[in-house]
């Protein structure tokens, strides 16, 4: 990630976690480790697993929530 132009840092999140809808004013790009993470954009429903990615671009709406009963382990990478 730091490659592409990202700070990233490691992020974890515990079962029952949400995120209301929101959005970030930098571009984001999540790397789940382990866990599940649920991802709501326009509404359509992504659920990210381990070694999936994503790209959300700035000022993106969106909701994420942990799926499941296990911590969710991620790399955040969040750039300008």
């Amino acid at each position: 990630m730091e490659t592409e132009g990202y700070r990233d840092f490691e992020w974890i999140d515990a079962p029952g976690t949400i995120y209301d809808s929101h959005v970030h004013a930098e571009d984001q790009s999540h790397w789940i480790i382990s866990g599940a993470l649920e991802l709501s954009i326009g509404g359509e429903q992504y659920t990210l697993r381990a070694g999936d990615r994503d790209f959300l671009p700035a000022y993106t709406q969106h909701t994420a929530a942990v799926a499941g009963d296990e911590a969710v382990v991620y790399l955040i990478g969040a750039r300008k």
